[in-house]
């Protein structure tokens, strides 16, 4: 084989290296007719493993595709696209035709060397490089030659090699880039490259390394070497072996190109597709912000109760229906409007209509920051304490003024009933000078239907927090008449550190001060101390306060001084705990007396166990001893000695139940029974009281109750009587 034949040999297998590969195309969907116009991109992209279609054998041509498809398409493409250029593997070809030249070029030695053998002079020339292992200048010059051709070939053959493993490791960057954007594009909306632009880009780079490598194959330098030093390789030999390495490498991408350029332009057609319908979108999805923002001003709450009812006890039915309706409008950034109405009916109960609670309410950052019109309830009224009596009003108006900063002001005009013929006015000054100290001014003066104010209160207050306490002081004056002794004094004191709350109060109220009663023997005392301490160690809660009031103003005829006087005191302890089950133990202990009498004397031991097991079991017991019940069990007032009594009783009780999901309803169904034994005095009855409730969610907002209650009084052995109770009731909250 001559030295002709190789180079074209090199060549010709580098071109069959680059070679195209024919994919097998896959058969159509079953929703893609062979006529349809997109036919022959779908199956192409199909059969290049790009698309795969859904579980059911269909396309989905005409569903919108989502970013997450677009991006596996994408992934897919890239990955086809790597792994084609990684394929191409140039070295093996290239060390064996190098090989190849190589051999040549010593069989070219060698046919020299034996054709000096059959002349003198190479003869001898030979024979002292051999045998004598002399060398002649021209000789060792020669051989040199041969030495640096041999080098510089390799070197070029080596050069030519990393260019083109360059050239494939640059696009595969290129690519990854590409592949950068796309999952940019999936986190973000970034705009995606079209076909043009991957050719541009890969034609770009090839462009680069083509003019790289023709300018290293053209140095003068090893050029000339191997041209001066091996005839067989003449300078245009190695050019033309270099260019056509660069060439067919080229035709080889151009060729890749070629095959993938359908999948490219249909996914430039998808991603067209694509952007028009996030274009689409994103002006949907501006609308409905839009729309969205337009609903969020307007927000609408509330609930409605129908419950009939016989009591345990009673003769007859009754029937109530409640509701509550909360209505929000956000009519600025600025201002905000909400209305709120909270009501109770009796049907077949004549006048048995009554609004607990309803307002309009707008709160503003102008000047005139709450404007409140409706039912104005006592919490309300803090800023006008001592002037105004702690009672709700059934009717009115209250404002509050931003004068300046630090400076407000509030107005209040309401009455307490339609037919209460008065009308109060008050109004409250505050300014806050520094978070220590701050001042409140405030009056009342009450207004009759006809005729002159009348009623007068005024008062001035402190406020503020120093070294982290609390405190507030309090002076009014009542001056409904003319007499005197008509104020009162209040201060308070609250602080907390290191998880221990402390609080404080003191009361001084003169005989002819009556717009509030704070003490207990209101008309007898003038001076009161309450204090109190909370802290909680680990899972133990401990509460405690003590009372005093005293000063009367005078003593009762026959009476000792001070027999008006009451000392009280309570102390709670509350524990919970899980032991194997969580336990709740509660203990409260309270002792008043008044004057010299005796000390009266509450207390109460509670433990309970109650548990929410699996698969929607709950349950729990509980046991209870109290000694000298309430008066008033559910107002009770523990500074008063008259509310105690001397009834001690037992209570035993226990609960279960079973909540069942069913879909998106849910079934409840709740067992209580409790047992209560009298133990002072001793003739009262035991009872047993038996209560079951179901109830049945539609959602969870709608709910259907129905409940029993069976009360059985035990007098003796066989001396057992029954009283029967029953609800039923639908709640609809929204």
């Amino acid at each position: 084989m001559n030295m002709k034949f190789k180079k074209f040999a090199l060549v010709l297998a580098i071109v069959l290296m680059a070679g195209t590969l024919t994919p097998a195309f896959a058969s159509p969907f079953a929703d893609v007719p062979a006529d349809h116009w997109a036919y022959d991109a779908i199956v192409q992209l199909a059969a290049a493993g790009l698309i795969e279609g859904y579980p059911d054998g269909t396309y989905g041509g005409s569903r919108m595709m989502t970013r997450y498809e677009a991006a596996m398409v994408f992934a897919r493409a890239l990955q086809r696209l790597e792994g084609q250029i990684a394929a191409i593997d140039l070295l093996p070809e290239l060390d064996k035709i190098k090989a190849e030249l190589m051999a040549e070029i010593e069989a070219a030695k060698a046919a020299a060397a034996a054709a000096a053998e059959k002349q003198p002079i190479e003869t001898t020339v030979v024979e002292r490089v051999i045998v004598e292992k002399e060398l002649d200048e021209e000789a060792a010059a020669r051989i040199r030659a041969a030495e640096v051709a041999t080098e510089a070939l390799a070197g070029d053959m080596a050069y030519l090699e990393a260019r083109m493993l360059g050239l494939m490791d640059g696009i595969r960057y290129d690519l990854e880039q590409l592949k950068a954007q796309q999952e940019a594009h999936e986190a973000a909306y970034v705009e995606p490259p079209s076909m043009d632009e991957i050719e541009a880009l890969i034609a770009k780079r090839i462009e680069e390394s083509i003019l790289e490598a023709a300018a290293a194959a053209k140095e003068t330098t090893i050029i000339e070497r191997v041209v001066a030093t091996t005839p067989e390789l003449t300078k245009e030999d190695v050019e033309f072996i270099a260019e056509a390495l660069i060439r067919t490498q080229v035709q080889r991408l151009e060729l890749m190109i070629e095959e993938n350029r359908a999948m490219i332009a249909a996914l430039s057609d998808w991603v067209n597709d694509l952007d028009s319908d996030v274009s689409t979108l994103k002006e949907d999805v501006a609308g409905l912000k839009s729309s969205v923002a337009e609903l969020e001003k307007i927000k609408m709450s509330g609930s409605l109760s129908l419950k009939g009812e016989k009591k345990v006890g009673a003769g007859s039915w009754t029937l109530t229906q409640t509701g509550k309706v909360s209505l929000t409008i956000k009519a600025s950034d600025a201002t905000t409007v909400k209305t709120f109405v909270d009501w109770e009916l009796a049907p077949f109960d004549k006048g048995a209509a009554q609004l607990n609670n309803y307002y309009v309410e707008v709160t503003s950052s102008t000047p005139l920051s709450r404007l409140l019109v409706g039912k104005i309830l006592k919490a309300n009224l803090s800023p006008f304490g001592y002037v105004l009596a702690s009672a709700d009003y059934g009717f009115g108006g209250l404002a509050k003024v931003d004068i300046i900063d630090n400076l407000s002001a509030q107005l209040l005009i309401a009455q307490k009933g339609k037919d209460d013929g008065k009308a109060d006015a008050a109004l409250a000054l505050e300014y806050k000078f520094s978070d220590a100290i701050g001042l409140r001014l405030k009056g009342k003066a009450t207004k009759p239907y006809s005729g002159m104010f009348e009623g007068y209160a005024a008062g001035a207050g402190l406020f503020g927090k120093v070294a982290g306490i609390e405190y507030t002081g309090d002076f009014a004056m009542d001056f409904d008449t003319v007499k005197e002794k008509n104020y009162i004094g209040v201060a308070t004191l609250k602080t907390e550190f290191s998880g221990l709350k402390l609080d404080g109060k003191v009361v001084f109220k003169e005989k002819n001060y009556d717009i509030t009663k704070p003490l207990v023997n209101n008309d007898d005392n003038r001076l009161s101390v309450e204090g109190g301490v909370e802290t909680k160690l680990s899972m133990l809660t401990l509460k405690g306060r003590a009372y005093y009031e005293g000063l009367p103003e005078k003593a009762v005829t026959g009476a000792a001084v001070g027999d008006k006087d009451i000392l009280a005191f309570r102390a709670d302890a509350s524990a919970s705990f899980d032991l194997f089950v969580p336990v709740t133990v509660t203990a409260e202990y309270s002792a008043a007396k008044q004057g010299s009498g005796d000390m009266v004397q509450h207390a109460l031991a509670k433990i309970e166990v109650a548990k929410t097991g699996d698969y929607g079991l709950r349950y729990g017991v509980n046991a209870a001893y109290e000694k000298n019940l309430w008066k008033d069990p559910d107002n009770p007032n523990w500074k008063d000695p008259k509310q105690y009594t001397t009834n001690d009783e037992v209570r035993i009780g226990a609960n279960i139940g079973y909540g069942l999901d069913l879909s998106s309803a849910k079934f409840d169904v709740d067992y209580k029974a409790a047992f209560t034994l009298p133990t002072q005095p001793k003739d009262q009855n035991m009872t047993l009281t038996h209560k079951l409730d179901i109830a049945y969610g539609f959602t969870k907002d709608v709910k259907l109750t129905f409940g029993g209650t069976v009360k059985q009084t035990i007098a003796g052995k066989n001396d057992i009587s029954n009283q029967f109770g029953y609800t039923a009731g639908l709640t609809v909250a929204f």
